[in-house]
C-alpha cells in the first residue's frame, strides 16, 4: 500500500508541475518539458482534466519527433487533432525538410481534352507540353502541392464561351447530349494512375469513386444539378506529394471499344474535357529545385 501511495504521490507532483508550468511559460514549455522528460501521460491527463489550454479539436497527443510516427523519435509532443485538413497541414510543417517554407491551402486544376482513345493523360506544371486552358491550375516548377483531396470530373468547354464551361460529377445527358453521354459513362469503369519519378504512387485507383449523381439532377440548360464539391471529392489516404521539378505522370485508362465516341460534341468546335480536381497544401519553394 505504502508503494501505491508513494507512485500515486509523484504522479499526482508531476501533474501539479506540469500544470504550473502551463499557467507560467504557456504549452509550448509543457512540450519541451514532456518531450524532454517523457511524462505524455501526464500532460494527456493534465490537458482532460482541463489544468492545459489545449487547442480545439484535440483528441490526445504522444511522445514523439517533429513530423514522425508514434513509432519513432523521442523528442516533442505530437498532437492527434479531429479536424482532418489542420492534421494534414501539422503534419507537413513539422517536416524538417519544409522548415521556413511557405505552406497554405491551395488546388490543383488538370484539364485534359477527351479524345476517342482509352487514355487521358493529365500534365501538372506549367511548360510541360499541352496549352494550359484558362480554368486550368498547374504547379509551379519550383513547388510542391500535396494532395489530400482529389475529384475528377467532366465538363463541356463552349467554344465561344472560354471558361464557363460546369464540372459534372456523372455523364449529364443535359450537358452532352445522350449519344456521348452514354460513352462517356465508360471513363467511369476505369482507373487513375499517380507515377512520381518512375515510382507508382497510386498504381490503380479506380474512377468509380468519383462517380456521384445528385439527388436531383439537370434536366434543362437553365437548372443545374444538385452538388457540392467537397461532397463529390475522395479523401486521399495516404497524401501524395507532387514535385514541380519531378517527372510526373497522371492518367486515367478506361475501357473502350471500336466505335466509342465521347469526344464528339453536339456543337462543333466545342470540347468535351475531362478534370483532375485536387484539393491540398503548396508548399511555395518546396521542389528538389529549390
Amino acid at each position: 500500500m505504502k508503494k501505491i501511495l508513494s507512485v500515486s504521490g509523484l504522479f499526482f507532483m508531476a501533474l501539479l508541475l506540469t500544470a504550473a508550468i502551463a499557467f507560467t511559460f504557456g504549452t509550448d514549455a509543457v512540450n519541451t518539458f514532456a518531450g524532454v522528460a517523457g511524462v505524455f501521460g501526464t500532460v494527456h491527463i493534465a490537458g482532460a482534466l482541463g489544468f492545459l489550454p489545449m487547442p480545439a479539436n484535440v483528441l490526445g497527443a504522444y511522445v514523439g519527433a517533429p513530423g514522425a510516427g508514434t513509432s519513432d523519435g523521442s523528442a516533442g509532443v505530437q498532437v492527434i487533432n479531429s479536424e482532418r485538413d489542420r492534421g494534414s497541414f501539422m503534419s507537413v510543417k513539422t517536416d524538417p525538410q519544409y522548415a521556413g517554407k511557405n505552406i497554405t491551402p491551395s488546388l490543383l486544376r488538370l484539364e485534359a481534352v477527351i479524345t476517342n482513345d482509352s487514355r487521358i493523360v493529365f500534365k501538372t506544371f506549367f511548360g510541360d507540353g499541352a496549352s494550359v486552358a484558362p480554368t486550368e491550375v498547374r504547379l509551379d516548377r519550383n513547388d510542391k502541392f500535396v494532395i489530400t483531396d482529389i475529384g475528377l470530373y467532366l465538363m463541356k468547354q463552349t467554344k465561344t464561351k472560354p471558361g464557363s464551361g460546369r464540372l459534372v460529377s456523372y455523364p449529364n445527358i443535359t450537358e452532352f447530349g445522350a449519344a456521348a453521354a452514354g460513352f462517356l459513362e465508360n471513363i467511369f469503369n476505369g482507373t487513375l494512375g499517380i507515377t512520381l519519378n518512375r515510382t507508382k504512387w497510386l498504381p490503380v485507383f479506380d474512377t468509380q469513386r468519383f462517380l456521384k449523381v445528385g439527388q436531383t439532377q439537370q434536366s434543362a440548360s437553365t437548372n443545374r444539378d444538385q452538388r457540392s464539391l467537397r461532397e463529390t471529392m475522395v479523401k486521399l489516404t495516404p497524401h501524395i506529394e507532387i514535385d514541380g521539378s519531378g517527372t510526373n505522370e497522371i492518367e486515367v485508362q478506361f475501357p473502350s471499344y471500336a466505335g466509342w465516341d465521347g469526344a464528339t460534341p453536339a456543337v462543333a468546335g466545342d470540347e468535351h474535357r475531362a478534370v483532375l480536381y485536387c484539393h491540398g497544401l503548396l508548399i511555395i519553394g518546396g521542389s528538389a529545385n529549390t
